[in-house]
């Protein structure tokens, strides 16, 4: 998201108006989420997708009316009984997209660059668009919603209505459509992303570090080797930390609920120093690398130091969703998995 909306800021900055098509909603096994955005340019030029085949060319012929009207409108795609030979991929179910008219007015260049430094340093607010009524074609106002109710952008709420919107989207990673006093709003939320904590940067690390931070997570690798932690080996990393040993290194770390610890060094003297610190912190999740008679005896030392088992059994170890994974890469898909199904299921429990 954050690379498509520079690319929106970017254009806006030159002076160049847009149509931009976002999902608003979507059932069945259509391809993309809501909140999936394309910026569609006036030469019929797209940065991002909505899924491609004849729903991305339906958004890119509906868009030169767009252009034509300087309306923004909104219009529903149905996917079922689609014939296999007219689309590249058939998902079936159904899209609601709305194609809006961007121009390069200071107005929208503000709303859009605050969005970006808000994606960008995980402020918390709100993108909120009022919607038009169905297909209905008309200047769209958006403004954003900061966490103390401050509105910044054409769109000037009522007090009663931005309150509404931040209760009713309060700890949403998600788009979604939200009907409040006979008014829909499409709410785009940012907020600071989960935190992943490495704890090792050997060869599992880097394709874990790489995934993880693709999937949303700030990712912050922690090694005792210079030569391992760095920016060469771990150039998307959110931070990187050359520790003078992994003897209580999270001491010094800022781990809530909202952390995720992944142990993965490179022996197992560390990986007990490591799992002694985590059981001791608030991480909201905990996961060890390592076959189950490595756990065993890790578990076994630890509770002869008056750990119980009951914390130990919290951690997911050995770590990762059971694919058969064998190479670095393939564990490193495994190990996010298995963070994203707990993101979403702390996310549920949050909710």
């Amino acid at each position: 998201m954050k690379q498509l909306i520079s690319k929106l800021c970017e254009f806006l900055a030159t002076g160049e108006d847009l149509t931009v098509a976002t999902i608003l909603t979507r059932s069945g096994s259509a391809p993309r989420t809501a909140g999936t955005k394309m910026i569609i340019r006036a030469n019929g030029d797209i940065f991002g997708t909505i899924g491609g085949g004849l729903v991305e060319a339906r958004a890119q012929q509906t868009a030169r009316e767009i252009f034509a009207t300087r309306q923004s409108r909104r219009f529903v795609f149905d996917m079922t009984g689609v014939n296999a030979d007219t689309m590249d991929m058939i998902c079936g179910g159904e899209v609601e997209i709305l194609l809006e008219y961007i121009d390069a007015s200071a107005e929208n260049r503000s709303v859009f660059e605050a969005w970006l430094e808000a994606l960008n340093v995980g402020r918390n607010c709100l993108l909120v668009t009022p919607l038009p009524a169905d297909d209905q074609a008309q200047p769209v106002q958006r403004c954003l919603l900061y966490a103390d109710a401050v509105c910044f952008g054409a769109a000037q709420l009522p007090q009663d209505i931005r309150q509404a919107l931040l209760k009713d989207t309060r700890n949403s990673r998600y788009p979604t459509l939200l009907e409040i006093a006979g008014q829909l709003f499409f709410v785009e939320p940012s907020s600071t992303p989960a935190t992943l904590f490495l704890f090792g940067a050997g060869h599992v690390s880097q394709p874990t570090a790489a995934l993880a931070t693709m999937v949303g997570f700030n990712t912050v690798v922690i090694d005792d080797r210079v030569e391992f932690a760095n920016r060469e080996r771990f150039p998307r990393a959110s931070e990187i930390v050359v520790a003078p040993s992994y003897d209580d290194c999270m001491a010094t770390l800022a781990i809530d609920s909202h952390s995720y610890l992944v142990i993965i060094s490179r022996g197992h003297r560390h990986d007990q120093s490591l799992l002694r610190q985590a059981v001791q912190t608030g991480a909201g999740y905990i996961g060890m690398i390592g076959s189950r008679g490595k756990r065993d005896k890790i578990y076994s030392n630890l509770q002869a130091e008056g750990i119980s088992l009951e914390t130990l059994d919290k951690v997911y170890a050995p770590i990762g969703t059971a694919i058969k994974a064998e190479t670095p890469a393939e564990i490193a898909v495994s190990i996010v998995g298995e963070l994203i199904k707990v993101r979403a299921e702390l996310q549920q429990n949050d909710d």
